[in-house]
C-alpha cells in the first residue's frame, strides 16, 4: 500500500533556500593543533551545539571538570577507536553528496507545501552511537555512524529490528522526520498528549515525509520492513482494536503511550510479525484517509484546524474487521 505518492509532483527547482550543509570532526587532523583550530570554528559556526556536542552528546567531560578542554577533546579525536569510526563513515559516504541532494530536494518541497516554516541548515557529525539526530533552533545534525548498514560489525550486538534501521537510505529523510517531530515538540499547542495525539501527530509526520520523498518506498519512510508493511495492511483491524481496547485511544500514561510509541521488537497484544511502533502506522492511515476526503487541507496539517481528535472525526477511518 502506497500513501501520498500519486499525481504530478510540483516543480521545486526555482526555490533557492540558502541552505548550508556541514560536516562536524569527520575531517581528518594530523595533530593537537590542527584540531584545535577545527574546535575553534566549529563553536564559531554551531555556538549553539558545540557545548552539548562535548557534553550530553559525546559525554566527554562527564567527571573531569579539571582537565582542560583542549586536552579532553585530543584524547577523544585521536583515540584509535575512533579514528576508525571516522574513516568507516567517511568510506561509507565520502563528500555526502547524493544525501544533501535528496536532503534539500526534500526540504524544496517542504518549503512549498509548508512557506512559512523554517528551513534548518544541516550538518553531519560524528555522534559516537550516542545520538542519531539533534534538532536546534534553525539546524539539525544527524550521525552518520548510525547508519552504516546493517551488516555493519558496529551493530553486530543489536537486535535484528534495530540493526535494519541502520541503513543509509534511511539517513536523508530522517533528516526531514527529526526536524518535523523537534517542530512538533516544541509547539505547545501541538504537544502530544494522549495516545491518539502521538500517533496522528507521528502519522502527520510520515505523510509529509512520503510527499517531500515521492519516489521513496514506504519502507524507507515507515522504517518498517516490507513484510511488516504488508502485516499492517493486512491486520489493520487488530492494530486498531488493540489501540481502542480499555479507552487506550485516549490515555494519558506515559508508560502506555511509550509502550507503543518507542523502537520495540513488535507491537504491545500484537503477533510478533507486527512491527514495534505499528500504532503510527494506524495514524498514518488516519492522516491519508483524511487527506483523501480533504486534499487542500494538507498545508494546514500542522494548525489547529488538524488537531488529532478533528482529524480523526474527518477521517471517516474506519478498519473493516476481517
Amino acid at each position: 500500500m502506497l500513501f501520498g505518492c500519486g499525481g504530478s509532483q510540483p516543480d521545486v527547482e526555482k526555490i533557492n533556500l540558502n541552505l548550508s550543509f556541514d560536516r562536524i570532526l569527520l575531517d581528518s587532523y594530523s595533530n593537537p593543533r590542527q584540531l584545535d583550530s577545527a574546535l575553534n570554528s566549529i563553536a564559531e559556526r554551531h555556538p549553539d551545539f558545540f557545548p552539548a556536542y562535548g557534553g550530553p552528546v559525546l559525554g566527554l567531560f562527564v567527571g573531569l571538570d579539571s582537565v582542560p578542554p583542549a586536552a579532553v577533546w585530543s584524547r577523544y579525536y585521536f583515540d584509535p577507536q575512533v579514528k576508525a569510526l571516522r574513516d568507516s563513515v567517511n568510506n561509507r559516504f565520502e563528500d555526502f553528496e547524493p544525501e544533501k541532494k535528496e536532503i534539500e530536494q526534500a526540504l524544496k518541497l517542504y518549503s512549498y507545501h509548508f512557506p512559512s516554516k523554517k528551513i534548518p541548515d544541516v550538518f553531519f557529525f560524528l555522534g559516537g552511537f550516542n545520538y542519531t539526530v539533534v534538532a536546534l533552533e534553525t539546524s539539525i545534525g544527524i550521525a552518520p555512524d548510525q547508519y552504516l548498514g546493517p551488516a555493519s560489525e558496529y551493530y553486530a550486538h543489536l537486535p535484528a529490528y534495530i540493526r535494519r534501521k541502520k541503513d543509509p537510505s534511511l539517513l536523508p529523510v530522517d533528516v526531514l522526520k527529526g526536524w518535523l517531530e523537534s517542530e512538533i515538540m516544541a509547539d505547545s499547542m501541538a504537544l502530544p498528549v494522549t495516545l491518539l495525539d502521538h500517533i496522528i501527530q507521528f502519522g502527520k509526520v510520515w505523510s509529509v515525509a512520503k510527499r517531500c520523498f515521492p519516489e521513496v518506498s514506504d519502507s524507507i519512510i515507515s522504517g518498517f520492513s516490507q513484510q511488516q508493511l504488508e502485516f499492517c495492511s493486512e491486520h489493520e483491524f487488530l492494530i486498531w482494536n488493540s489501540l481502542i481496547q480499555d479507552q487506550k485511544l485516549y490515555t494519558k500514561d506515559p508508560r502506555i503511550i511509550s509502550k507503543f510509541m518507542n523502537e520495540a521488537p513488535f507491537s504491545p497484544g500484537m503477533p510478533a510479525e507486527s512491527p514495534g511502533k505499528a500504532a503510527i502506522w494506524i495514524g498514518w492511515r488516519i492522516v491519508e484517509s483524511f487527506l483523501e476526503r480533504n486534499p487542500t487541507e494538507f498545508q494546514h496539517l500542522f494548525t489547529a484546524a488538524c488537531a488529532p481528535e478533528k482529524l480523526l472525526q474527518k477521517s471517516g477511518f474506519k478498519p473493516t474487521k476481517p
